[in-house]
């Protein structure tokens, strides 16, 4: 009975050896009693495997990886600092640092990273130390650091960042380092909360002077904190019609014109949103360019529909093909808005004389309209040429 027991215990040890055991191009010791599998200057090109599970710290510095999988930490959850710094990472898969949940120090700088999985966040809510600076991100989400309430250190410096929007900072309590500098700032309405925020938090903010505007050009090189008040206004949308459709009947073959006036400042990009039937249609107008009276869309519509760069949608012959929903909507810094219109038939052809609210035929208003439109200066196509776009 006593040689069953040690023959099970060294089979059990014998697993547990390999269940612990370290890749050969790591060392791992215990340090402070701290688990470490120190894989540092290996010129390793990947995660290696058989990492020991009750691993405390991963240290995978200065090699040469380039891609994490989604499963390479799957098997050391109990990990509490993960090291990637000087790397040569392009991307985070999906799903990879999600598994470790009880991480306290997540360091991948100085690596080339574009789009970091910001959603595996969510689940480190241990967090305390971060650094993703040195690397190429360019889009970092409002939510990004929303769960991550324990966050004392945040180094987002040398990045592609060009905004960060308001309230990205809310939800860590006790952060008390944050490092924002050397990003590409566009110093725009909506960075102007970052200005008056850095001058009253009490949250350390290293490098004032290498946070700077890079856009726009009159700013560049300017220090956010020193950019003046801006001129700023949230989108405004009204949309108006010829005819008023809340009060003329539309007969088949009308010409329709729905303007879109737009304000705010910075000027906002506008669109237009056409749905009739099944189908859907964006027009998004161009912000820079040289206003003409030519459509800007192309004849994918079969010219039912001609849209302008002043913000003039056109239906020229109105049939109920043309039944729907036409919505403009302008979007700058500070919101969005959006305006629009119902557009149904409500007359067909060969209404008598006799018809309460009778207008004339449709090819009538079709020439009055292009008249008004003419001689107020919204289009200058002479008639012809009008016809001629709609027709062909």
């Amino acid at each position: 009975m006593a040689k069953q027991l040690l023959q099970i215990l060294a089979l059990w040890t014998f697993v547990i050896g390999i269940v612990q055991c370290c890749p050969k191009q790591c060392s791992c010791h215990d340090r402070y009693g701290n688990h470490v599998a120190a894989c540092a200057y290996k010129d390793l090109r990947e995660v290696p495997v058989g990492l020991p599970s009750n691993v405390s710290s991963v240290i995978l510095s200065s090699n040469k990886i380039k891609f994490l999988k989604s499963k390479s930490f799957i098997n050391v959850t109990q990990a509490t600092a993960l090291y990637l710094a000087r790397n040569e990472m392009v991307t985070i898969e999906r799903g990879t640092l999600a598994p470790l949940t009880q991480l306290l120090i997540l360091d991948i700088s100085s690596n080339k990273i574009v789009n970091f999985p910001w959603e595996d966040l969510v689940n480190l809510t241990a967090l305390h130390i971060l650094k993703i600076n040195n690397n190429e991100m360019v889009n970092l989400p409002m939510d990004a650091f929303s769960t991550l309430e324990d966050m004392r250190f945040l180094h987002i410096n040398n990045n592609k960042f060009t905004t960060i929007v308001q309230g990205t900072f809310s939800a860590l309590s006790y952060l008390s380092h944050l490092q924002i500098f050397d990003n590409p700032f566009a110093c725009s309405c909506s960075l102007e909360w970052l200005r008056d925020w850095i001058s009253t938090t009490k949250i350390s903010v290293p490098e004032l002077t290498s946070i700077v505007c890079d856009t726009p050009e009159n700013l560049k090189g300017m220090m956010v904190t020193n950019i003046t008040k801006l001129d700023c206004e949230a989108p405004a949308v009204t949309v108006t019609s010829q005819p008023n459709i809340d009060e003329s009947d539309l007969y088949e073959g009308v010409m329709v014109i729905l303007n879109c006036v737009t304000k705010g400042s910075p000027t906002p990009q506008v669109s237009w949103e056409v749905t009739v039937g099944n189908q859907n249609y964006m027009f998004p107008l161009p912000s820079t360019g040289e206003m003409n009276d030519k459509p800007i869309n192309d004849k994918t519509t079969r010219n039912r529909f001609l849209v302008f760069r002043n913000g003039s949608l056109i239906i020229p012959r109105l049939s109920e093909k043309e039944n729907g929903n036409y919505s403009c909507t302008a979007v700058n810094d500070l919101g969005k808005a959006e305006s629009g219109v119902k557009v149904v038939l409500t007359v067909s052809p060969g209404t008598s004389s006799s018809t309460p609210g009778f207008s004339p035929p449709a090819e009538s208003i079709t020439l009055t309209l292009l008249t008004i439109l003419i001689s107020s200066g919204i289009i200058h196509l002479s008639l012809g040429d009008m016809e001629s776009t709609w027709i062909s």
